[in-house]
């Protein structure tokens, strides 16, 4: 026999050739990897872009509760805080109840806060937000008043 003769390292060898061994001159060619897409550049937040809630028209009286609401011109989301009330009485003795509106607008990624009195307007972004009215409702299941506005839009003059 052929392995009889040989060391018992070489027959190893001759076995692992054997093993291994396969056409001559094959190739694997391996392309290399496509570079990593570019990464996109982070879009900077937009308020009213971003907002899935409702919008309204700009000059068009909406209320305003608990979700914000977008100004299609104006481009920017107003949100109701709270309503702070002040209470009068008049020398005739009759209680005057007035309310004033805690509101945040939103632009982008900006954001301005202003206390409205009822029956005034403030400036926002080159607009003008008006407080028609203000008030509270209750809520019988979560027995607390949720605070409410009337509000009117429109560009500043």
């Amino acid at each position: 026999m052929f392995h009889q003769h040989l060391p018992s390292a070489a027959l190893g060898l001759s076995l692992a050739l054997c093993a291994c061994g396969g056409s001559a001159g094959y190739v694997v060619e391996t392309k290399p990897a496509p570079p990593p897409p570019a990464p996109e550049a982070p879009r900077a937040p937009d308020a009213f872009a971003d907002h899935r809630g409702d919008k309204v028209a700009l000059g068009s009286k909406f209320r305003l509760a608990a979700k914000p609401i977008g100004v299609h011109a104006a481009q920017f989301v107003v949100s109701l805080h709270k309503v702070d009330w002040s209470t009068m009485t008049t020398p005739s003795g009759k209680e005057v109840k007035e309310g004033a509106a805690q509101l945040t607008v939103t632009k982008g990624e900006e954001a301005t806060s202003a206390l409205v009195p009822q029956g005034e307007s403030k400036r926002f972004f080159g607009y003008r937000v008006e407080v028609l009215a203000a008030g509270e409702d209750y809520n019988k299941q979560r027995l607390t008043y949720e605070p409410w506005v009337e509000l009117l839009v429109k560009a500043d003059e």
